[in-house]
């Protein structure tokens, strides 16, 4: 059988109709029941978690994927409403299930939806779980099995209560902040707002009610046309801090109480700090390859560890559950802490920099130039090489076996090829290729200890691919 199902770094994604029908979410649904029968039996006995963002359709989806589990012997938790993925995540792990399924696209354009799934602890699943239900895609069961039942869940009680396990709730509740809480049309609506009023907090809500089209932007926070809209709210509020989501709530963005929006990589340095600084915690961080070496810095200076690994949260999920990890991030905006789980959570990560908030009660960006000034300068930024395939194939081939020995006056350290070709220079700068599997375009990620040495970096790397076009 031809599939167009294939799983990717974050699950399977399709456009809507073309090749996301309901004909191959069944033949999907069916596939995984085979293989939990095989490789899950006793948890396949507990069931499955799924959930559903504000998508067009993700509602009636996400009800055909759990008749068709059913219908094949799981037994089926729903969500009651369209859910955060950390909710059904939680909701897997909790209830001891064989896996919990999202239908969404996260930040994708609004044509798009999509199916991700858990490994039983809320971590994404790996490649080899993925491959394995691919491979009995179009198969039908072996024995006829008597239907399950699915069952209507709620599944925010239990995520709310884990988070009472990692957020310091006592330290919110000391200072009443005022915040602009921007669900940006997804599921995140009565999580972090809900949650920060509970603590006395003023919270005002932005595009909280569900809208398949998303306004008509992009709806990922790291979009400025996206943020855009919570600053201006910000600073119209004279609020202390600006909270928001992508559509699935699994990646946060933040706007401190001046307007300024900050990066990933800017809240990944404030989260793992103040884990060290703040809580006392000591423990590796990892992050993957296109991650701020700032986290290596501040490792290095509290002799902990940096763990790097390829992009995919799953690779920071099992260095978070397996190797100890205090925080797993990715510059893309996905994070998640010790005694948490290895899955990324938005709804946590937005009520970590409101406890940031609360324990220095000044703009984030005022405590981050703090970080600086103790671990050291780093400017990062990304860009995108359209180049058609064979250049795009050309490029990335000459990168690995041939990579260059300098980039620009600066000699390369050494060269790591853990997912794509990552140059390291000896003056702490490093640039790193990554073709796309999807689209004619390599992705270049840069960081430099200065603006002008970014921007030199940044004709360096257009002066690598000029060969390939």
């Amino acid at each position: 059988m031809t599939s167009p199902i294939r799983f990717g770094t974050d699950g399977w994604r399709a456009l809507i109709a073309r090749d996301y029908t309901f004909q191959n979410v069944q033949i999907l649904s069916v596939a995984l029941a085979a293989y939990l029968h095989k490789h899950q039996k006793e948890k396949a006995k507990n069931g499955v978690a799924i959930g559903y963002d504000t998508r067009f359709l993700s509602a009636e989806f996400a009800r055909a994927t759990a008749e068709t589990l059913a219908q094949n012997g799981i037994p089926v938790f729903l969500s009651e409403r369209d859910s955060p993925t950390p909710a059904i995540a939680w909701a897997t792990r909790s209830m001891n299930l064989a896996t919990g399924i999202m239908i969404t696209a996260s930040h994708n354009p609004p044509a798009w939806n999509g199916f991700k799934f858990f490994n039983p602890l809320g971590g994404p699943a790996d490649k080899d779980v993925t491959n394995a239900v691919e491979a009995v895609l179009g198969l039908k069961l072996g024995r006829k099995l008597p239907p399950a039942k699915v069952e209507i869940f709620d599944p925010r009680p239990a995520l709310v209560s884990q988070l009472h396990n990692v957020i310091d709730f006592d330290a919110l509740k000391k200072v009443k902040g005022r915040v602009v809480y921007d669900a940006v049309h997804g599921v995140g609506r009565g999580y972090v707002d809900a949650l920060l009023r509970e603590c006395g907090w003023k919270v005002t809500t932005i595009r909280e009610d569900p809208d398949p089209m998303f306004g008509g932007v992009l709806p990922d926070p790291a979009n400025p046309a996206c943020h855009q809209t919570l600053q201006k709210a910000v600073r119209k509020k004279k609020a202390d801090l600006g909270l928001a989501n992508d559509p699935d709530a699994d990646r946060f963005g933040v706007v401190d109480g001046t307007g300024e929006y900050l990066t990933p990589n800017q809240v990944l340095a404030l989260v793992y700090v103040h884990l060290l600084e703040v809580r006392g915690l000591r423990g590796p961080v990892a992050r993957t390859v296109p991650t701020t070496g700032l986290l290596d810095a501040i490792a290095r200076k509290y002799g902990q560890e940096v763990i790097e690994t390829p992009v995919g949260f799953k690779w920071l999920g099992n260095a978070i559950e397996e190797q100890g990890a205090l925080l797993g991030g990715e510059e893309s905006g996905g994070l998640s802490i010790i005694g948490h789980y290895g899955g990324k959570d938005g709804v946590l990560a937005d009520l970590l920099l409101a406890e940031i908030w609360a324990t220095h009660q000044k703009p984030l960006g005022e405590v981050y130039k703090s970080i600086l000034k103790k671990f050291g300068s780093f400017h990062s930024t990304r860009i995108d090489l359209h180049l058609e395939d064979d250049a795009k194939n050309a490029l990335m081939k000459r990168m690995k076996d041939a990579p260059p020995q300098k980039v620009g006056d600066s000699k390369v350290r050494d060269v790591v090829t853990l997912d794509g070709v990552k140059l390291n220079l000896e003056d702490g700068a490093w640039l790193l290729m990554r073709a796309s599997g999807t689209e004619p375009l390599v992705r270049v990620y840069l960081e430099a200890k200065s603006s002008k040495r970014l921007r030199e970096l940044e004709i360096a790397a257009r002066t690598l691919a000029d060969g390939a076009a």
